[in-house]
């Protein structure tokens, strides 16, 4: 079941998910020590601070990896693909 789950390509959108949540929870880290930092200027503050920042823009990418990957149904790219055409033939008639 592990070995499924962690395959590339499967449940994209709940690695996505996890990954999110990672960034938001090193978003706050980040935010709390950049602020503690300007009011108290401690070394380990500010190293903190970069750190978090780092993770936070490590999660963003790894999120957006999983949500590249996720599959479009098949109903939304029908959908999508009619849209396209009747854009196209609205921009070709007028």
């Amino acid at each position: 079941m592990v070995r499924t789950f962690c395959k590339s390509g499967e449940n994209e959108a709940v690695k996505g998910a996890v990954h999110a949540a990672g960034c938001l929870l090193a978003g706050v880290m980040a935010a709390y020590n950049i602020a503690a930092w300007c009011y108290r200027r401690e070394r380990h503050l500010g190293i903190n601070a970069v750190v978090y920042s780092l993770a936070t823009l490590w999660e963003v990418k790894q999120t957006a990896h999983h949500l590249e990957r996720c599959e479009v149904p098949r109903e939304a790219r029908t959908l999508t693909h009619v849209a396209r055409q009747k854009a196209g033939e609205k921009t070709e008639a007028a």
